[in-house]
């Protein structure tokens, strides 16, 4: 498998549905921050692992895009108020284990046995995709919120489950955009 296809099986495939593990979202925000102010937007180039995968880039920015606008937002390719950035990640992780073998237990005497036999344990491998949303005040250049999402994928998702999972985790991403008001 490539790299580029690691990137997109790992990415795209984020939890698709019956894969036994749970989706992580983090987000970070500047306090400061008006984000009732921030109401155009467009995209920064793609760059690292992000540059890599058109066909990616393209699905979760018509997501993206499709999302935003449902919550008021509309994208300007003149003077927006904010920029998005991506960068994907994957990496393979291992935990437990699955064990196959045979033994065969000996009577040895009135009371005792001994036991003959082996076995093979294999980890299991798990593999894991991270895709981190910036969202950049495009004036002033600084970062006003983050998000970030990581999961198990399937690589042998089908296209439709694929864009299933990048339809929900950015819809879990958004979630926290924009953010509440701070309690006093």
């Amino acid at each position: 498998m490539t790299t580029k296809n690691m990137i997109l099986a790992l990415v795209l495939c984020i939890a698709v549905p019956g894969y036994a593990a749970s989706l992580s979202v983090n987000y970070d925000y500047d306090t400061a921050a008006d984000f009732a102010a921030l109401t155009t937007f467009n995209w920064m180039p793609a760059t690292g692992n992000a540059a890599g995968d058109e066909l990616l880039v393209r699905k979760i920015r018509n997501t993206v895009d499709a999302q935003l606008q449902a919550k008021g937002r509309k994208i300007a390719t003149d003077n927006p108020n904010f920029l998005i950035g991506m960068a994907l990640s994957g990496k393979t992780t291992y935990g437990g284990s699955t064990g196959v073998g045979v033994s065969i237990g000996i009577p040895v005497g009135r009371a005792g046995s001994l036991s003959v036999g082996g076995g093979r344990s294999k980890p299991r491998e798990k593999k894991e995709g991270t895709l981190v949303m910036d969202f950049v005040d495009a004036k002033t250049k600084s970062l006003v919120w983050r998000a970030t999402a990581t999961d198990a994928v399937d690589p042998s998702a089908s296209p439709e489950e694929k864009q299933q999972k990048i339809d929900a985790v950015i819809a879990a991403m958004l979630a926290h955009f924009p953010p509440g008001k701070p309690k006093k």
